[in-house]
């Protein structure tokens, strides 16, 4: 891992799912994980002081949901881009991923093929929204 390795934070309510992701990153050369929670409440809190250069962030968790936090985060930690991860999708959901200022999603059920190259391109400016179910 060098300097310029994408930081990553990793937001999801079950412990398996957030274990999963890490190991899939943590082959990467060019992606680390600097940190991982399981409500949103513990997002926003930790954002600022991991400095993450993107959040992957589950929509669904009690208390404050993936968007809700996403919102809080970014308008404190602007520099921060946030890839959305959930079971569920519609375009709803899409047009409010969007609208809280998400900059990809991706579907659970494929992240193992898909998360890894929406990760690269939303952390190098781009979008990443996912239309599988």
């Amino acid at each position: 891992m060098d300097d310029s390795a994408t930081r990553i934070m990793l937001v999801d309510d079950h412990e398996p799912t957030r274990l999963e992701i890490s190991g899939l990153i943590s082959q990467e050369d060019d992606m680390v994980v600097v940190g991982d929670v399981e409500t949103g409440e513990e997002a926003v809190s930790m954002a600022s002081e991991l400095e993450p250069s993107l959040i992957v962030m589950d929509l669904f968790m009690p208390g404050i949901n993936g968007l809700e936090a996403t919102r809080q985060i970014l308008a404190e930690n602007e520099y921060v881009r946030v890839l959305a991860l959930s079971n569920y999708y519609d375009k709803q959901i899409e047009s409010e991923i969007r609208r809280c200022g998400a900059k990809g999603f991706v579907n659970k059920s494929h992240a193992f093929e898909e998360l890894l190259p929406a990760i690269r391109k939303v952390a190098a400016g781009g979008e990443y929204f996912s239309t599988n179910d």
